[in-house]
């Protein structure tokens, strides 16, 4: 199932996924990937977050963790319906699910939901990614029209388009999907400290770093910033081209 995930030459449309295998196949990626779900329940704008934790192939059933914020549990425990959005390398996959009930797992509550019997999977990145090493630390800068501080985070990855940032701490529960950044510092090599807006599109925290790990998107760079992000990412992906070539003799 591999092949599920590969990057093509640019976005693809929607398409909906309506195989068991398939379906099964995704929502195991995203369960062993640890990748965040972001939930909505019908006629509410909260959205919350969750994980997969378990999957019950003999029942059918989806099993997803409790939800950030806590109030979250109680419109599932209600068996409220819900859609849940979830990104797994630049691919956006999404699906409904009328509502769940509440189950225990590991003396922890969790709630359980028959599988989805279709799943929309798009693929949104046409950017290459590039991997940035951790020792590297180049920093980013975050500031928010309503907060009174700073917060400091490492790029982790970086794109024409977005990228996937570290902080310290879990930070998971202020960092809300859709919320704008700006003005935002990056401070890149060489090229010096660019100005960016950034939007929130994911946060999970990683219990075993003690770090929270953010993807983000650009939002409107200008010109210019933009054509220095092109540049980072094309000199990060001949370094990773160069380092392949060296490891093959």
């Amino acid at each position: 199932m591999s092949t599920l995930f590969s990057q093509e030459a640019g976005p693809q449309p929607p398409r909906e996924v309506r195989s068991p295998i398939e379906i099964t196949a995704l929502l195991k990626t995203l369960m062993q990937s640890r990748d965040p779900l972001i939930i909505t329940f019908e006629d509410r704008t909260q959205k919350f977050q969750s994980f997969i934790v378990n999957l019950d192939g003999d029942r059918g059933d989806v099993w997803i963790d409790e939800m950030i914020p806590r109030e979250g549990d109680r419109y599932a425990s209600q068996g409220e319906a819900y859609k849940v959005d979830a990104w797994h390398e630049g691919i956006h996959i999404r699906w409904s699910c009328p509502g769940a009930t509440q189950v225990m797992l590991d003396d922890a509550p969790a709630y359980a939901a028959k599988m989805p019997e279709e799943l929309i999977y798009h693929q949104k990145r046409g950017a290459f990614r590039a991997s940035v090493r951790r020792t590297a630390d180049i920093a980013l800068e975050l500031n928010h029209p309503e907060r009174q501080r700073s917060l400091k985070a490492f790029l982790m990855d970086i794109s024409a388009t977005g990228c996937k940032i570290r902080l310290d701490g879990d930070l998971s529960k202020s960092l809300q999907p859709g919320e704008l950044f700006e003005p935002c510092y990056l401070q890149l090599p060489e090229t010096g400290r660019l100005e960016l807006g950034l939007e929130i599109r994911h946060a999970a925290f990683v219990e075993t770093a003690n770090e929270t790990h953010v993807g983000a998107h650009f939002r409107q760079p200008s010109p210019l910033a933009q054509r220095q992000i092109d540049r980072f990412v094309n000199h990060l992906q001949r370094e990773a081209r160069r380092i392949e070539k060296e490891d093959l003799f």
